[in-house]
């Protein structure tokens, strides 16, 4: 026989993973769209704990947001986060531990160059008091980069789309 609290409980288990899997998809896009409001609000408002490697540790997300602000908010900087493969896993009720793997690309259009980063995030999740998940930990490890010019002879006349349906090239 079927118990309906272990359904329940799924359930709850269920909705909890994809709430999180949401979290960080926005997050990533919030980066790929350069919102940083949106960025700030996948974190929570208190001490957190943000370690990007190269691009620096944080204990606030709003200091990271100000520092993504000055480096990436540019026309010329295109970028793509791919996370994928999740592993979450709930610790409790109100907290949660999160695996990505991670593809990252970036195309310069000012210097001519493309950056791929491949890499894992490990991130630590907590409710809020409105039942949100949000991020309080995040640690990302660089497994390889690779940077390619898009000036060489092989690109000799790039054409480098900022977006499909605005049919506007560089």
């Amino acid at each position: 026989m079927i118990n309906r609290r272990d359904i329940q409980s799924k359930i709850e288990i269920l909705e909890a993973v994809n709430n999180i899997k949401k979290l960080k998809f926005s997050y990533w896009n919030a980066c790929d769209f350069k919102n940083p409001t949106a960025m700030v609000e996948c974190f929570l408002p208190d001490k957190v704990h943000i370690d990007f490697e190269d691009f620096g540790i944080f204990n606030s997300a709003q200091d990271m947001v100000n520092k993504f602000q000055q480096n990436s908010c540019h026309e010329h900087l295109l970028e793509k986060h791919s996370g994928k493969n999740p592993v979450i896993n709930l610790l409790s009720n109100n907290e949660a531990s999160g695996f990505w793997s991670l593809s990252y690309n970036l195309i310069d259009i000012k210097k001519s160059f493309c950056l791929n980063i491949n890499g894992t995030y490990e991130d630590i999740y907590r409710k809020n008091k409105n039942g949100n998940w949000l991020i309080q930990d995040t640690v990302f490890k660089k497994i390889a980069s690779a940077y390619t010019s898009v000036s060489s002879e092989h690109y000799s006349k790039p054409r480098i789309g900022l977006s499909l349906w605005l049919k506007k090239t560089v």
